[in-house]
């Protein structure tokens, strides 16, 4: 199980620039009415959203290892709650891509994906302060 401590912190950066990415750029490429820059975008919004699920995985089975969590048991809640917010916000979007296309739609998949990306924004904040303030999982390892 350790291995999985070491291993999430390592290959959750893909998702994030996926995911930060694709945000960025089909909103610039609908507001610039740019369909080479949205389609990049919606391509990486989308591959990003489907690579959360082993990220996610590997980083619960990753934080089953760590031993006493007291110190920073505040900092781990609040990284897993944005986690499973940023799953959640850009689930939302994808159905709404998919299966709502009227102009409301569009709004509301514009706004999930701005919070999608303010979610994942504060899941890789908290997710750093749990590598750099505590030293995860180098110190919190059961012993």
């Amino acid at each position: 199980m350790m291995f999985f401590a070491k291993l999430h912190p390592l290959i959750v950066h893909f998702p994030v620039a996926l995911l930060t990415s694709g945000v960025v750029f089909e909103v610039y490429g609908s507001l610039r009415k740019d369909e080479v820059v949205t389609t990049a975008g919606r391509f990486n919004t989308r591959l990003g959203f489907w690579c959360i699920f082993p990220v996610l995985l590997v980083g619960f089975l990753g934080m089953l290892s760590l031993g006493n969590t007291e110190k920073f048991k505040d900092f781990l809640s609040d990284h897993l709650r944005f986690a499973f917010l940023t799953a959640a916000t850009f689930l939302i979007a994808m159905v709404v891509s998919r299966y709502f296309r009227s102009r409301l739609g569009r709004v509301v998949y514009f706004l999930a994906l701005a919070a999608g990306l303010v979610c994942v924004l504060r899941t890789g904040y908290y997710g750093g302060e749990l590598v750099h303030r505590f030293n995860l999982p180098a110190s919190g390892w059961a012993q």
